[in-house]
């Protein structure tokens, strides 16, 4: 039996899901997790690594790699790896390449139909952009999907939508916040009005903002040290991927313990929830405004509004759902795999 195949390019992870009949399925394309970073790593050989070995190269070699380059989609300024120039839209052909050939090999062939999903604001240039790196990645044949559509319609698959059912979408993942109102048609969803979105909000600014706390907690420590070591380099990388960890944590728990392991200084740092929505609240209430604007935009009461699905990983911040629900006033669902939701429904799209 043939498959359908979806591809959600994400600012910090790549995922992708299939479909044969009707099930869908994410595909495993990390060595420990079923996405993949969405990082680039230039070796010395001009070879590009994707995903998780780029990322173990990027901790000694940072000059040599790329991340978040969805964020400078469209930029015309180069990205340069060490004094090598790459465009935003030929690193993200090099993702797509990479994993369309991990999912063929792990699959036993090519998919009969491709989705490659984006952003719900990008316009013409960038859509055109995106076009030429799926092209230059072999599925030139790929249907584009806007990230929200491909969320609705994930949720429309375990829901029960009838037509002419207005939903919500507020997505927020690793780098950019979406926000769009869909009507449900015959033949799947539609845009009403105007999305919304943020291109530099999302997930790694809150991470972003936990090392701040870290900084500020341990005074001149992290300046002061010597990044040219190697083993700080590392005792950094680590302590980055703790301030992850703590982020996600803080959905589940009231605090985290964030462990400093530089050559020179080990110690821990507590982070309570409540210090985290005090940091992150002002971001989080930008995307709400947005969403709000997405309704308005669309020209319907927000009490037309059948509810309002979260998507994208950062959407499990507790305090996320909290003031959606508060300021729509609308119900809010959320699928129990968030990260996953687009790249489901881009494959059932396919």
């Amino acid at each position: 039996m043939g498959y359908s195949l979806g591809f959600d390019l994400g600012t910090t992870f790549t995922a992708a899901a299939v479909m044969r009949g009707e099930r869908a399925e994410m595909v495993s394309l990390g060595n420990h997790a079923v996405t993949i970073p969405s990082v680039v790593f230039l070796r010395d050989d001009g070879e590009l690594l994707v995903g998780d070995a780029a990322e173990r190269r990027s901790v000694q070699e940072p000059a040599r790699a790329a991340r978040a380059f969805k964020r400078r989609f469209g930029d015309a300024a180069p990205i340069i790896l060490d004094r090598t120039p790459f465009s935003a839209d030929r690193l993200m052909a090099t993702v797509l390449t990479q994993v369309l050939a991990e999912v063929v090999k792990r699959q036993g062939g090519a998919p009969d139909a491709v989705a490659v999903t984006h952003p719900a604001n990008w316009g013409a240039y960038k859509l055109d952009l995106l076009r030429q790196a799926v092209t230059a990645a072999g599925v030139g044949n790929a249907t584009l999907v806007p990230e929200p559509v491909a969320a609705a319609v994930q949720y429309a698959s375990t829901e029960r939508v009838e037509v002419g059912d207005v939903v919500a979408v507020y997505d927020l993942g690793g780098g950019t916040f979406d926000a769009a109102v869909l009507r449900k048609t015959a033949t799947g969803f539609e845009t009403i009005g105007r999305p919304e979105g943020i291109e530099r909000l999302g997930g790694i600014d809150f991470d972003e903002a936990v090392m701040a706390h870290v900084r500020a907690t341990l005074g001149d420590a992290l300046e002061q040290a010597d990044t040219s070591d190697p083993a700080t380099r590392e005792a950094l990388a680590a302590l980055r991927v703790e301030c992850v960890t703590a982020k996600e944590l803080l959905s589940s728990d009231s605090d985290a313990t964030i462990s400093v392991n530089l050559p020179s200084l080990r110690t821990q740092v507590r982070l309570t929830r409540a210090e985290f929505e005090d940091v992150v609240r002002p971001m989080v209430r930008e995307t709400v405004q947005a969403m709000q604007r997405a309704v308005q935009a669309a020209g319907v009461e927000a009490t037309a509004v059948k509810a309002v699905l979260l998507a994208g990983g950062s959407s499990r911040i507790p305090l996320v759902g909290e003031l959606v629900a508060r300021e729509l006033g609308r119900p809010v669902v959320a699928d129990s795999h968030p990260k996953h939701t687009v790249a489901m429904g881009a494959a059932r799209v396919a």
